[in-house]
């Protein structure tokens, strides 16, 4: 029993179940009827059948789309992070994670695409994580740098990507449900969700999806974090005086792909190698540092009873943060093994191992990390730690070999963490 190569592969196959080839399982079209997951739009008074989308993931979504509906497609626009060909439709490519001049340029044609669509045509957009930072057209007053600043503030003082995409769609033109309102067609979103608990307002920014009552108070986040004298004043005076009044709708949302089943899918992994699985939550937010701590508490707890039978495969997944005080390299999924680590002291037949799903973790080229205690014989804790200080957590978990790297996937569904117990 390989430990570090169970936990890769179910790694691996929890990406792989949410790559779009693989989530349009309830998407056909029988040259009439567009069905989704049991809904049927007729499409044959149409005048146009449009392909519209955003996010890391869109083009690939794209692609499937094309395939299912066929000539059926009339145009569209994607917005993705890199370029790729796909006949008849315009991909732009973009910045993430912070927007940029691109992105500006992105949301303006979004913008009038959306505008000069007809009441008989209809929209499909593809709507994926990476889309806050993709497309931007930033409120009167803001500019894109504004944008960036507040954002990074917020990610380094460790708000969750609620916190974050709030504040986004207060600065922005497109985001909130109001890109949406320029929209005279009916259409549906696809949605391939990267936020923990599948919140439609929180996803991508919700260019296309509004709901006030979810809405989080400014002030909120405001003072959790201390930002008063920290953002630029522009901002705050943007922040406090959006009004509730400005031009928004809702299309219908499906949600095809989500944490929760790349979970489902490690654990028929699991099973498939033999080990007894068992889901913790996709819920799963907080320091990463702490996340190990809870995994690794299981690690121990069930390495030494026999309370439920061995070998063992903890699954879960969310999104952890990290608040960032060293210049190092890394990201979330990284500095967690690495705190893991940390706690695997007297360990024997463990491993831990977590991943971005979207192949980016942080400011590294890697995805995440596979850990186990044998690694403790090359390294003394007082290094490791002195490396956790520093947020540099890819620095010695690549002395170590234990780094995952992927390259992009073209999905985005939050982390999967596995633990194993042999």
């Amino acid at each position: 029993m390989n430990l570090k190569q169970d936990t890769l592969n179910i790694l691996y196959e929890a990406v792989n179940s949410v790559k779009p080839d693989n989530i349009f399982d309830d998407v056909n079209f029988n040259g009439g009827n567009l069905n989704i997951c049991g809904d049927s739009y007729d499409l044959n008074d149409k005048s146009n059948v449009y392909i519209l989308g955003s996010g890391k993931a869109s083009v690939k979504m794209a692609e499937k789309v094309k395939e299912i509906l066929g000539t059926k497609i009339s145009g569209g626009l994607i917005v993705s992070n890199y370029h790729e060909d796909i006949e008849g439709v315009e991909v732009a490519e973009s910045s993430h994670p912070l927007p940029d001049e691109s992105s500006l340029e992105a949301g303006s044609k979004m913008l009038e695409f959306a505008k000069s669509c007809k009441e008989d045509d209809f929209i499909i957009y593809l709507l994926s994580g990476g889309t806050s930072s993709l497309l931007e057209y930033p409120a009167e007053g803001i500019g894109i740098s504004d944008i960036n600043t507040a954002t990074d503030i917020l990610m380094k003082a460790g708000a969750d990507i609620t916190e974050l995409n709030t504040l986004r769609k207060k600065l922005s033109k497109i985001k909130g449900g109001r890109l949406a309102s320029y929209l005279k067609c009916d259409g549906v979103v696809l949605v391939l969700s990267d936020v923990v608990g599948d919140d439609l307002n929180y996803i991508g920014s919700a260019p296309l999806y509004y709901d006030s009552s979810s809405d989080i108070s400014a002030d909120i986040i405001f003072d959790k974090y201390s930002l008063y004298d920290k953002l630029p004043k522009n901002v705050i005076e943007r922040l406090k005086s959006e009004k509730d009044t400005e031009s928004r709708r809702s299309l219908k949302h499906y949600i095809l792909g989500n944490n929760n089943r790349a979970l489902l899918k490690a654990a028929e992994k699991a099973e498939n190698l033999r080990y007894k699985p068992v889901i913790l939550t996709s819920l799963l937010q907080g320091e990463a540092s702490a996340a190990a701590g809870f995994i690794v508490s299981l690690l121990k707890y069930h390495s030494t009873h026999e309370f439920l039978s061995k070998p063992l495969c903890f699954i879960a997944g969310g999104e952890t943060t990290v608040t960032v005080k060293g210049d190092g390299k890394g990201g979330r999924n990284q500095e967690l093994a690495l705190a893991g680590l940390l706690e695997m002291s007297g360990l024997g037949n463990v491993s831990l191992g977590c991943i971005g799903t979207d192949g980016i973790d942080g400011n590294s080229d890697a995805a995440g990390a596979v850990v186990t205690p044998n690694l403790l014989d090359d390294v003394s804790v007082d290094e490791l730690k002195s490396y956790l200080r520093n947020n540099d957590s890819n620095t010695i978990l690549t002395k170590l070999d234990s780094i995952i790297k992927t390259g992009n996937t073209g999905t985005n569904v939050c982390d999967v963490y596995v633990g194993l117990v042999g």
